[in-house]
């Protein structure tokens, strides 16, 4: 699936947008980064950070220094060693807020364990609430914060709604995910001696976080992203595509109102 151009002039893939302000955490080899700054064809609106130090990501993984590389020349800013549960003290990051923060398929490791040992999903459960706890904080007025994640068991029993709700995030939409539509991007075990290799993805879906204090309005930094975000949504709405958790319609109606109060009309 390619990028599409809004009447504004803005490329759009999927949900994001060459005028958001993006920040992907948790990346492997960086493709879903690239992916991303390809369809926009520049990625100076994107920052991609890796757990993983810069000589331990070209270690573990044959396709990211070239993918690095070229992310750089597009213009991303590329953070390594950023832990997601503590990255909003971040240097790079403290200052900065974003209209999307992504993290594809939190995972903390295996450890040796199975994916359905009660510890282990523990660990991953620490991940992901921290990582929300973080990003709740990060996201710009009308912001989300998107979390790929598997929907069957027993990835079912991390309840990432619920550990949302501690971090007073609202699940806006969940919509299947599908890995072609983000051409180049692979996923990665990035654990163990297969951290190279990809894992099965199954069932999963998009699932889409707001902070329900930062969505009464709309700040002149971002009224851009909200009149073309509008635009994308009707229609995606009109072409009758659904997601598995319909669209939340009030959010369609905040963006719409935002619209027009950017174009100097009456709400």
């Amino acid at each position: 699936m390619g990028s599409k151009r809004s009447d504004e002039g803005s490329k759009w893939l999927k949900h994001y947008c060459s005028d958001h302000q993006i920040l992907l955490v948790g990346e492997g080899d960086f493709s879903f980064s690239l992916c991303l700054a390809k369809a926009f064809a520049s990625a100076t609106n994107i920052v991609a950070s890796s757990l993983d130090t810069h000589d331990d990501v070209i270690k573990k993984y044959r396709n990211a220094k070239s993918n690095i590389d070229e992310l750089k020349k597009l213009g991303a800013c590329i953070l390594h060693g950023v832990d997601a549960t503590k990255m909003k003290s971040h240097s790079h990051l403290n200052m900065k807020s974003f209209d999307r923060v992504i993290f594809n398929f939190p995972h903390a490791g295996f450890h040796g364990k199975r994916e359905d040992n009660l510890s282990l999903i523990k660990m991953h459960k620490d991940l992901v609430g921290g990582f929300f706890k973080n990003a709740s904080s990060m996201i710009r007025a009308n912001g989300e914060i998107h979390v790929n994640h598997k929907t069957t068991h027993p990835y079912t029993v991390w309840n990432i709604e619920k550990l949302a709700e501690e971090s007073f995030l609202k699940l806006m939409e969940c919509t299947d995910f599908k890995k072609e539509d983000y051409p180049g991007y692979y996923n990665k075990r990035g654990d163990g001696n297969k951290c190279d290799k990809s894992f099965p993805l199954g069932r999963c879906s998009t699932f889409k976080f707001i902070h329900p204090r930062r969505t009464n309005g709309i700040a002149p930094s971002v009224s851009h992203c909200a009149r073309n975000e509008v635009q994308h949504k009707e229609q995606q709405v009109s072409g009758g595509r659904s997601s598995r958790n319909c669209f939340d319609r009030r959010r369609l109606i905040t963006l719409r109102g935002a619209k027009l109060k950017c174009l100097g009309e009456e709400v």
